[in-house]
């Protein structure tokens, strides 16, 4: 007889199933659920279903032969064993033995009534039994098997989707630690300190040329994507009650968006004919709702993580907490989408399930039921809560429910999924790990900055007219040194009501007791008071011209050794607990004495001093930024180069002279507030560079020759003062209202301070930075710290300046983004 070759391939393919069936894992398992949908009568109908499962001879017969008929014998062992283990811990009793089938010959076998599906359907509908052995026929098998295979595989691909997340963010970490890697071994290349033979002192072999010499490849990243506003101009700013954050990271950001999405719609597998799901609408819904419910529960863990202080990840990477916080609320936002999409079908699911409304209430009595659907309304509730107009103006209420909230989010995530045995806590012990942990360390942070916790004290100034605090705490017993840029988390015990309140603040500057500050770390050097001079410093200017920047000065340095030195914030008070601090402050008429705790350093000190251009721009209290680089990046020496010196010269090897690599330092400085400016520039400008702040006026009668001196004396008053008449620092600074100008002295002004009306321009102040380091071929580093139009305009005009190709430019923004 001769084939048509529809009818070869027709049998090969049957061929082909049957082998696959065989040998599925899922065979065993088929036959189960074929049979599941009948009784038999053997057993007592008022036992239960499973029990008489366990007991009955008929249904042993029946699932047997349907194994021998349909199934190989690899794994049908192992498989029974695991069903006669189930029986005995339900019913107490052991699965007939295998061998009950072994007397049934083949004709036998061939005469056994065939049950259909539809029979099957209709048994398991009425309630029917029987009273003989069956086998299920081809299709029945055929449809129970791909009903498991298409569950398993559907349970299977949201897991394996689930971790793929983690292997996302795996890579993006993975590209910020090798940057930070690539900069770690820039920085180690160029050293903070360079030595310079001292009969041959050459300026220009300070500087490593051909900084910006960047690649193209670079330059264009940084134009394109690692600098500018996602949109436009707007990065700090808010739209609205929301903000865009950075290129870059809304690339991540919607990396990760558009994979969650991607995963949530692909990789579906229904048929018409599923025994659990008949429909395919249904099995859609059911597959869409437990794709996302597993997805949003993987999110989880990222949610905690990305949320924490103590996130190893920021000291790995180097990226700031802003940058976290952004990953941390769009994983919460997506994870929260997914959950409503969980929940919603699920409700159409029980709806269209022929009960209606009536049955969705029933399902409300269900314990694993209302905890998940309070989980979903607490994330929205959550999500609400913390839009950015709400937590900028109430940042109480948005930290009370936070945490609240996510409280109860973890508590009904947890019940919602114990039917599943612990299975899904995989997503959840890490969240409350990573809590733990985070909390730990903070306790810890604040040991290592003073073991006596409990004794930490403060002293706090408010000054109504130029509307700042100034909060000095004591540190001779932190552990941890501190670090420009960093900054520290203080809560403020005298009110008990508050005192789980904490307020993070950029350190300005570590003072002294005494006389001086010290130039806070950099680099892994030790905080400590700057020795005395021994040499004249190239950079020092002896003109007439230095009067007014010199007429801050005291009269006469000093050499007194510190006592005590302590961290120095600068504090511009608005609403909630900087606005109780300033209270605090004005009922006391001597400075405040404060019950705090400090927790911290936190942040990152940005290597500024491998630049040798540095353009500050910042606004009111941001002045905090380069008052707490400003002293190390124009440091000559330091302590610790010296004793290594002297051991050199001890040895009879020639001592070489250490100079920093800086070359300018310029401050553009915009204030308001007249009273603000002249109090920083009196007393906060001569402490951060190691002075006793004067009496006198910014520019006071008669003092410009006298305080100019040569700059060649000894004690730190003497070295701070070489730094303030150091011609690489200039400060520029502009008041808003024009008014307040001339109320201040207006001698001519030097090089290191000039007083502006008006708003700066910013772009000008940038593109004139770029084109003067472009000049000497060196790199400049801009950094921008102040109110949000502020720092846009400044990443917008470094923006334009690698356009206008001044590769050399980089842009740091500090600040802490809520």
């Amino acid at each position: 007889m001769r084939y048509s070759n529809t009818t070869v391939l027709l049998l090969l393919g049957i061929t082909h199933l049957i082998t696959a069936l065989e040998k599925s894992e899922f065979c065993f398992d088929g036959c189960e659920l074929t049979l599941n949908y009948v009784d038999f009568t053997d057993t007592s109908t008022t036992l239960p279903k499973k029990t008489r499962r366990c007991r009955s001879i008929l249904y042993a017969s029946s699932l047997y032969l349907c194994i021998s008929e349909f199934c190989r014998a690899d794994g049908r062992d192992a498989w029974l064993v695991g069903k006669s283990d189930n029986c005995m811990r339900l019913a107490n009793e052991a699965l007939p033995p295998y061998d009950i089938v072994y007397d049934y010959a083949p004709e036998e076998i061939a005469d056994l009534r065939r049950l259909r599906a539809e029979e099957g359907l209709w048994n398991a509908e009425n309630k029917a039994s029987l009273s003989e052995v069956v086998i299920p026929d081809q299709g029945f098998f055929e449809r129970a098997y791909k009903t498991l295979d298409y569950v398993w595989y559907e349970i299977e691909i949201h897991r394996a989707y689930g971790i793929t997340i983690y292997y996302f963010w795996a890579f993006v970490f993975s590209v910020g630690i090798c940057l930070r890697l690539v900069t770690a071994i820039r920085t180690l290349r160029h050293q903070e300190w360079q030595a310079v033979p001292s009969d041959d002192f050459n300026e220009d072999d300070l500087y490593v040329k051909g900084r910006g010499k960047a690649s193209s490849l670079q330059t264009l990243l940084k134009r394109y994507i690692t600098v500018p506003a996602t949109f436009g101009y707007r990065c700090s700013q808010n739209i609205g009650w929301c903000t865009i954050p950075s290129r870059i990271q809304s690339i991540t950001i919607f990396s990760f968006v558009t994979l969650n999405i991607l995963f949530c719609s692909i990789s579906y597998r229904a048929f018409e004919g599923n025994l659990y799901w008949p429909s395919v609408s249904t099995q859609m819904w059911r597959y869409v709702s437990d794709r996302t419910g597993v997805l949003s529960l993987a999110n989880f863990p990222l949610v905690w993580l990305f949320g924490t202080r103590n996130n190893l990840l920021m000291w790995l990477t180097g990226w700031d907490f802003g940058a976290y916080n952004n990953f941390h609320r769009w994983v919460a936002r997506v994870a929260t989408v997914q959950a409503v999409v969980h929940s919603i079908g699920y409700t159409v699911l029980i709806c269209d399930d022929g009960g209606g409304w009536k049955l969705f209430m029933k399902y409300w009595t269900k314990h694993y039921f209302w905890n998940g659907e309070l989980a979903t309304i607490f994330m929205c509730a959550i999500c609400i809560f913390s839009v950015y107009g709400l937590r900028r103006s109430h940042y109480e209420i948005f930290l009370i429910t936070h945490i609240l909230f996510s409280i109860i989010i973890l508590l009904t995530t947890y019940y919602h999924v114990k039917i599943f045995n612990g299975e899904w806590n995989i997503f959840l012990y890490p969240c409350l790990l990573v809590w733990i942990l985070d909390r730990l360390l903070r306790g810890v942070r604040i040991l290592a900055f003073k073991p006596e916790f409990w004794q930490t004290r403060a002293s706090a100034t408010y000054d109504p007219s130029s509307n700042l605090i100034r909060l000095s705490v004591p540190c001779s017993q932190n552990f941890l040194r501190p670090k420009p840029g960093t900054y520290y988390y203080v809560y403020v015990l005298n009110d008990l009501l508050f005192m789980h309140q904490n307020h993070p603040f950029t350190l300005a500057y570590v003072s002294h007791a005494s006389s001086s500050s010290t130039p806070i770390e950099h680099d892994g050097a030790s905080t400590r008071l700057m020795s005395g001079i021994r040499r004249p410093y190239p950079h020092r200017t002896a003109s007439s011209s230095s009067s007014e920047s010199d007429s801050l000065l005291p009269s006469k340095p000093t050499s007194t050794p510190a006592a005590t030195s302590s961290l120095t914030f600068l504090i511009r008070p608005y609403d909630g607990m900087t606005r109780r601090l300033a209270s605090l402050c004005s009922s006391s008429t001597r400075p405040a004495n404060l019950r705090v705790l400090i927790e911290g350093p936190y942040g990152h000190t940005t290597p500024l001093h491998t630049f040798p251009n540095i353009l500050f721009i910042v606004g009111g209290s941001g002045i905090a930024v380069p008052l707490s680089y400003v002293r190390t990046l124009l440091c000559e020496d330091d302590d610790a180069d010296a004793d290594r010196d002297r051991d050199r010269d001890i040895k009879g090897n020639s001592r070489s002279k250490r100079k920093s690599r800086v070359r300018s330092v310029h401050i553009l400085w915009a204030v308001r507030e007249q009273q603000f400016l002249d109090t920083v520039l009196r007393h906060d400008f001569p402490l951060a560079l190691g002075l006793d702040p004067g009496p006198e006026r910014l520019a006071g009668a008669g003092g410009s020759e006298g305080t100019s001196g040569s700059g060649s004396g000894s004690g730190s008053g003497g070295s701070a003062r070489r730094y303030w008449n150091d011609e690489r620092l200039t400060t520029t600074i502009h008041i808003k209202q024009p008014s307040h100008l001339s109320r201040l002295p207006t001698p001519t002004p030097s090089h290191a301070l000039t007083l502006h009306p008006n708003r700066p321009n910013i772009r000008t102040a940038v593109l004139s930075a770029a084109l003067s380091a472009s000049a000497s071929d060196s790199a400049l580093a801009i950094v921008a710290c102040g109110p949000a139009q502020m720092a846009d305009d400044a990443r917008r005009a470094s923006v334009r300046a690698l356009a206008e190709g001044y590769t050399g430019v980089e842009y740091f923004e500090e600040g802490f983004g809520w």
